[in-house]
């Protein structure tokens, strides 16, 4: 998620000049570029666990001296010392830390903007790069496990918890092992990323009612692992887990790449095996399946991104990796840009700034177009936050803080398996004279907050609880009439429209770590990035999150510790209009 605490990680600020370098290291093998920009020219290869000075940061990028050498590096490839960083005690404290301690976290390598990791995600990566058994190789596969392990720090999976697998490791065997030990370590409200890089495929299949044409990756030991598998196998993940993010940098399309033909650096990701019964159109159970679901089912805890639609090549670039993988970490590392100002990057957002970043790869070449992302499921889903802009004409381009696009973000990436309802007595008010009344129902137990932004959009208000009534919890299939005795809410205008947002948590949020203004019985918070920020953070994130139980790993993570620390959470987004 926030797949995904990453949602506060970066505020759009200006970069800081150059401070004093200090020694950090790479966390997976990565080219040293000569700017920062992912298709930049390479000065030099850096393996794994390398040491370098940090001299600057900008954006999501870091200029180091690596030796002799000075380049570009994406800040998720680097770990600091966690003794340089200031103290956080508590969740207040830590993102408190990163607005006003910013100096010095630059100072030890531009870490602002890297997502704390929570021991609640988990990340399975596929890359296989050498097939044998006649396949052609994909040698920019080989980049694509770094790449992937880097997104995977990006949505806040610790390194503990990813698992990155090569090779003969991933035969069709090995492939359904290691998705049984993932089902196995998933623990109820977990986030998962399942990532795939190598050939697709496609071939008629019986699914026990009709013949179709299906989808398939290709395996080390060139088996099919069937669309129709993998989808039974994340659902059943899915009915655990409240996020779930796959990526597949394959394509299911032959084309040219029937011929095993490939121009320059450029070869196609899919495989048929010789005298195989393929087929033109295929259709993906999965994609299926996504687009069938309904509100309620579990849809919007999902996105499936494939890196090419289902009649097209998805490209592998043997010198630098998959086009698809690297346009999108290239926009996580900070290229994307949060275009409705929430403070958030979205999954369209992101795949936005990627596609034009796979187009200019693919340019100048005859053998291929360039593919297309394709997304299903949850597009509106919250990945990532903006970076750190490098230069005053960069923040010019920043857009405006919306606290609407704000709530928006959050009910987006609210738990889809929780039903809230929140209902207002009537749709339109007259300023100054008619009070306001809502029913709230929840499916799940938990904690109700009230968030509010109204018609001049120029704060976020915190409605309940307040000062006259703090009892906020409500029982599964309860529902209230608010508000209670004792207090009220009266239209005050200005004419427009209200956005009010009901959250209900599984556990509390400290929403008074904000430091919003008292107004009346109710709590104000101006708008702007740090608050739109900051609101995100706090919604999506439980308030004692921080305790050291919820950091805990493995058998020690029992059922007690993920109900203590779940961060899981439904919503219901109405609005309402002010009328004279």
């Amino acid at each position: 998620m926030r797949f995904i605490r990453c949602l506060m990680c970066a505020l759009p600020l200006l970069a800081l000049p150059a401070l004093a370098a200090a020694p950090v290291t790479l966390i997976r093998a990565q080219p040293l570029l000569a700017a920062p920009d992912g298709l930049a020219a390479e000065v030099a290869a850096l393996p794994a666990y390398a040491p370098v000075e940090v001299l600057e940061r900008r954006g999501g990028w870091s200029r180091v001296r690596a030796g002799d050498k000075e380049g570009w590096l994406r800040v998720l490839a680097l770990r600091e010392a966690r003794s340089a960083l200031p103290a956080a005690g508590t969740v207040a404290e830590l993102f408190r830390a990163q607005a006003t301690d910013n100096q010095r976290i630059v100072a030890v390598a531009g870490f602002r903007g890297l997502p704390p990791p929570r021991a609640s995600a988990h990340a399975l990566i596929f890359a296989i790069s050498a097939y044998g058994n006649g396949i052609p190789p994909l040698p920019g596969v080989a980049h694509d496990a770094d790449s992937a392990a880097l997104m995977a720090r990006a949505l806040g999976v610790p390194e503990a918890n990813t698992t990155v697998l090569e090779n003969a490791a991933l035969t069709l065997a090995g492939m359904r092992a290691a998705l049984d030990g993932l089902e196995a370590r998933v623990l109820p409200n977990d986030e998962v990323f399942l990532y795939y890089s190598g050939h697709g495929t496609r071939l008629n299949a019986f699914d026990g009612r009709a013949a179709r044409c299906a989808e398939a990756l290709v395996t080390a030991d060139a088996q099919a692992f069937m669309d129709d598998e993998l989808q039974d196998r994340l659902q059943r993940i899915a009915a655990k887990a409240r996020r779930v993010v796959v990526f597949l940098d394959a394509c299911h399309a032959g084309g040219a790449t029937t011929r095993a033909l490939a121009k320059g650096n450029l070869s196609g990701k899919f495989w048929a095996k010789s005298g195989a019964d393929t087929c033109e159109r295929p259709s993906n159970v999965l994609v299926r399946g996504l687009q069938a679901a309904q509100p309620g089912e579990g849809k919007l805890n999902f996105i499936h991104i494939a890196a090419a639609r289902d009649d097209e090549v998805a490209l592998d670039d043997g010198k630098r990796g998959g086009l698809a993988t690297l346009a999108w970490l290239d926009c996580l590392s900070g290229a994307a840009r949060d275009s409705n100002g929430s403070a958030g990057l979205s999954v369209a957002e992101l795949a936005a700034c990627a596609q034009p970043k796979i187009e200019r790869q693919a340019a100048g070449n005859s053998q291929y177009g360039a593919h297309h992302l394709t997304l299903t499921g949850n597009a509106g889903m919250v990945l990532a936050a903006p970076a750190e802009v490098s230069s005053e004409a960069a923040a010019a381009s920043v857009a405006k803080p919306s606290a609407v696009a704000t709530l928006k973000d959050i009910h987006a990436n609210r738990d889809d398996r929780r039903t809230v309802r929140l209902s207002a007595d009537q749709a339109t008010y007259r300023i100054k004279q008619d009070r306001v009344r809502f029913g709230l129902t929840s499916s799940h137990e938990g904690y109700v907050y009230l968030l509010m932004v109204g018609s001049d959009g120029n704060s976020f208000d915190l409605l309940f609880p307040n000062r006259k009534d703090e009892r906020n919890h409500i029982l599964a299939g309860e529902t209230w009439q608010l508000p209670r005795p004792g207090w009220a809410i009266r239209a005050g205008g200005p004419t427009g429209r209200d956005h009010l947002l009901a959250v209900v948590s599984d556990n509390p949020r400290d929403f008074a770590a904000l430091g919003m203004k008292p107004a009346g019985p109710f709590s104000v918070l101006a708008t702007s990035p740090m608050s739109a920020r900051d609101i995100q953070f706090v919604s999506a994130t439980a308030a004692h999150a921080e305790q050291p139980d919820c950091a805990k790993t493995g058998a020690q993570r029992t059922l007690e510790v993920v109900a203590t620390c779940s961060d899981a959470y439904g919503a219901d987004l109405i609005t309402l209009d002010e009328v004279e």
